[in-house]
């Protein structure tokens, strides 16, 4: 559950949570994004990924750009789901530490 949980986590609790990076996830409840919309979201996706498909996530980007969420999408071009070497870059912990 680590891109889904990611998601849902945010969904679950959207007044604690300061900042969201999930990867290569979706959302099961992503009728109700919008109520993510004020949290700064940086997602990531392997456009090669052959166990969640990349639209899970181009689906939520543009529902939260609908409603006008705070959301950067980063695709991964000749990549697949395993991506979690993603988070060795600094430039992440470098945004994500501005919330």
């Amino acid at each position: 559950m680590g891109g889904f949980g990611t998601w849902e986590l945010a969904m679950d609790y959207p007044d604690l949570i300061k900042a969201i990076v999930p990867l290569c996830g979706g959302c099961n409840d992503s009728l109700n994004i919008c109520r993510i919309n004020h949290i700064p979201i940086w997602t990531f996706h392997g456009e090669k990924d052959d166990m969640i498909p990349i639209d899970e996530t181009e689906r939520l980007v543009k529902r939260l750009e609908n409603c006008a969420g705070k959301i950067k999408f980063t695709r991964l071009e000749n990549r697949g789901h395993g991506i979690q070497d993603i988070y060795d870059n600094d430039e992440i912990y470098n945004w994500i530490l501005k919330y």
